[in-house]
């Protein structure tokens, strides 16, 4: 397979600071006390199954996709007008809930995990089925996100969130946990680690159906940033710090695996306002700046292709509103990161309870990347289609509000299925779970 090979690199000199804004309740963020092991810890309720069918949601007229080829300067979207639409799309509201993400089986399955944010909150999962969404809990307590769900070669969902283990803060309590389904049941085992960590998990399913994760042990409780979890053939779990120093949480992190075994780990350095990506070689993390130009690194999302070659979506801040979703890749042979500007996104709301993981990347099987991106309005969709950039909208939210998240997987007919929320409430967090799923024209 060959690597695609275009973008230029932005490089504008200035820094923006962005408020790292903390919890925003009266009171401290609560943590729950952890057990001595997981053996140890509450069993969760008994996983409630049921089945809705699924509802239909009427499409906005997407925005026409791109017919020119990429350009030097301005944004891909900017070329992109003028096309037409690539997909029909069928819509779809899944359950109450928020901060969905979702993975696909072998036989092109959905399954979505998501989760309520709150002293008496919940991680479900949905399924796809013939008669409509099977919706499981997994467990019950008190979480934050976001969460993240992976699928190996073995069709076993796996999900990984942060428990915060009570509703009395304590420094040295929460963790991440990594649930599984098997033989039709839920298992819940966290990852015990010294700190209050396991913020904005991530996880990546190996080859082996291993699971590795990505996450944040935040400087609010005393913690010193990225780090990465592995659980080798064992069951045992290794969790490190790749270096990048005292971070809060909130501008995501991401966690991916090379065809070569080489962890990678993207994550927002909020003292340069830079992208960075860590990678262990010969067992030592090494940091590599990819995008320094402005204020950017923001909401990022990592794969590796067959070759090795590393591609990365992420968002670039312009405004207290407004931010560019940017691509970057790297061949295993290349010097410098190629950088595209993709699109623009002007309806952002940054915070405690503001913008997540607004862009998410799939590659196809050609290894062209797919970018979904989201704010409180719409829902995009950039594809490479190994010469030029496709663009559409995929959703008008209208008068609704978007929850500033979104999550991509492409099928094995190289078909999108995204799933977000719509945002229902404030505090607490509360909506509704949407599917979308694209059938080429």
């Amino acid at each position: 397979m060959k690597l695609n090979r275009y973008g230029f690199a932005l490089r504008l000199g200035g820094l923006a600071v962005i408020l790292l804004a903390v919890a925003c309740s009266a009171s401290p963020t609560p943590i729950p006390a952890a057990p001595a092991a997981p053996a140890a810890r509450p069993a969760p309720r008994p996983p409630e199954v049921a089945t809705v069918s699924p509802t239909a949601i009427a499409a906005s007229q997407p925005t026409p996709a791109a017919t020119e080829s990429p350009r030097t300067s301005g944004s891909a979207e900017d070329a992109a007008a003028g096309g037409e639409s690539l997909f029909s799309w069928d819509f779809q509201e899944v359950d109450s809930g928020t901060k969905p993400a979702i993975a696909l089986s072998s036989d092109d399955v959905p399954h979505i995990a998501y989760m309520l944010e709150d002293l008496n909150g919940f991680v479900k999962s949905a399924t796809r089925t013939d008669s409509g969404w099977q919706l499981e809990t997994i467990a019950e307590g008190y979480f934050y996100g976001p969460l993240d769900i992976g699928i190996g070669p073995d069709d076993v969902q796996q999900v990984a969130y942060h428990d915060h283990q009570g509703a009395t803060f304590q420094p040295n309590k929460g963790d991440a946990v990594l649930a599984k389904k098997s033989n039709g049941k839920w298992t819940l085992e966290a990852i015990f680690d010294a700190g209050h960590d396991g913020w904005d998990t991530r996880i990546f399913v190996d080859s082996d159906s291993r699971a590795h994760l990505s996450a944040i042990d935040p400087m609010e409780f005393g913690g010193d940033g990225v780090e990465y979890y592995y659980q080798d053939e064992t069951g045992a779990w290794t969790v490190e710090n790749v270096g990048s120093g005292e971070l809060t949480y909130k501008w995501a992190t991401s966690v991916a695996v090379g065809p070569d075994g080489v962890p990678y780990v993207t994550y927002y350095d909020q003292k340069k306002n830079d992208l960075v990506l860590a990678s262990k070689i010969d067992g030592a993390w090494q940091l590599e700046t990819v995008d320094s130009a402005g204020d950017t690194g923001l909401f990022s999302s990592v794969l590796v292709d067959e070759q090795g070659g590393v591609h990365i979506s992420y968002m670039k801040q312009e405004s207290a509103s407004s931010g560019t979703v940017m691509y970057a890749v790297k061949g295993p042979s290349d010097d410098a990161w190629k950088i595209d500007e993709i699109g623009g996104l002007d309806s952002l709301e940054f915070g405690f309870i503001g913008a997540r993981n607004v862009t998410s990347l799939s590659l196809d099987g050609a290894g062209n990347p797919w970018i979904a991106y989201t704010d409180e309005k719409v829902v995009k969709l950039a594809l490479w289609d190994g010469s030029q950039w496709q663009i559409e909208i995929v959703l008008d939210a209208g008068k609704d509000k978007l929850g500033q998240l979104v999550s991509l997987k492409l099928d094995s007919k190289d078909e999108p299925h995204i799933t977000y929320f719509v945002v229902t409430s404030s505090r607490p967090l509360g909506g509704n779970i949407m599917y979308a799923k694209g059938v080429k024209k």
